[in-house]
């Protein structure tokens, strides 16, 4: 059953070694073979999700989490989906914050899974809904793989459209494990229009790329602030980085967000801004992003059932 085992392996490259030099051959071929056919192509690895997102950057401080926040909320509101928001931020967990949700979740009774917390029609599960506000997570590796191991397989995520998981910042192990092991629809990467913020985003989605997620876009935060007095633009860190860094990267540039003090009142409030103030710039902005994400998951979709497969 399945792949040959390294021993036979072994053992047959000696008898065929053996046999070469007793007839002289000079290059033999071995083919190996199995009785189990596989596909190739990528299927969302958690039961009952269609498709997962991540929302990446590669430095923390560019709104990464506000973004993937607002997009959920959106998804949900705006597209009506079923979604799902994972705070895969396991040492500075924020989603119980920019939510408004406490307490620990319940457990199913029948499988033992721990069961999301719902709000802003969203189904939330992150790190903070299982150790105090204040508590520090002094871990090493191999925790936090089995925490985010728990937090994704070990959670009743019911039925969904879309899974947004909220990355942890950098390119570590965590961010490797989660895009391996959860076998990613796609990426949106974020940044602010600084140079050292695009750096890191460079990094982001060159890591994603390496491990062959698709890169949904990359999305410009904090780009400009419009004074509230006159109106007047101030482009604080930097004018047109992340659309320039898009197109020399070959990703779609999918949009920006303005700086405003809206945006981080209430997200501090748990109560993001395409619900506080849908009329808003920057919720229009984020419904916006919602429509084009769902539009290029169905794009790669396309791609993908117009891909002749490919039988191991």
């Amino acid at each position: 059953m399945g792949f040959m085992s390294l021993i036979p392996i072994k053992q047959l490259l000696r008898s065929s070694s053996a046999y070469c030099q007793r007839w002289g051959v000079v290059r033999a071929y071995v083919s190996v073979a199995s009785n189990e056919k596989r596909v190739m192509g990528k299927r969302p690895s958690i039961e009952g999700v269609k498709d997962i997102i991540a929302v990446a950057s590669g430095k923390g401080g560019v709104g990464k989490s506000t973004t993937a926040v607002n997009l959920a909320v959106a998804l949900a509101k705006t597209c009506q989906l079923k979604v799902g928001l994972l705070d895969a931020d396991v040492y500075g967990p924020s989603i119980p914050t920019m939510m408004k949700l406490n307490g620990k979740p319940e457990v199913s009774k029948d499988d033992l899974k721990m069961i999301p917390i719902e709000n802003h029609g969203v189904r939330c599960m992150s790190m903070g809904f299982l150790v105090g506000k204040d508590s520090p997570i002094v871990w090493r590796g191999p925790m936090v793989m089995s925490a985010l191991e728990k937090l994704t397989r070990g959670v009743a995520w019911g039925q969904l459209d879309i899974l947004v998981v909220d990355m942890p910042p950098g390119t570590g192990d965590a961010q490797l494990s989660i895009s391996q092991r959860l076998q990613l629809s796609g990426a949106l990467i974020v940044s602010t229009p600084q140079d050292v913020a695009l750096i890191d985003a460079r990094r982001g989605a060159n890591m994603f790329r390496k491990v062959e997620v698709p890169i949904l876009g990359l999305i410009e935060n904090m780009s400009c602030f419009k004074c509230p007095h006159c109106g007047e633009q101030s482009y604080i860190f930097g004018s047109g980085g992340a659309r320039r860094t898009a197109d020399e990267m070959d990703m779609e540039f999918l949009g920006e967000i303005p700086l405003e003090v809206e945006i981080r009142k209430t997200s501090d409030e748990g109560n993001p801004i395409v619900i506080s103030a849908p009329d808003s710039e920057a919720s229009k902005a984020y419904s916006e992003l919602a429509n084009k994400v769902v539009n290029k998951l169905e794009e790669f979709t396309k791609g993908e059932q117009n891909r002749p497969q490919i039988l191991l």
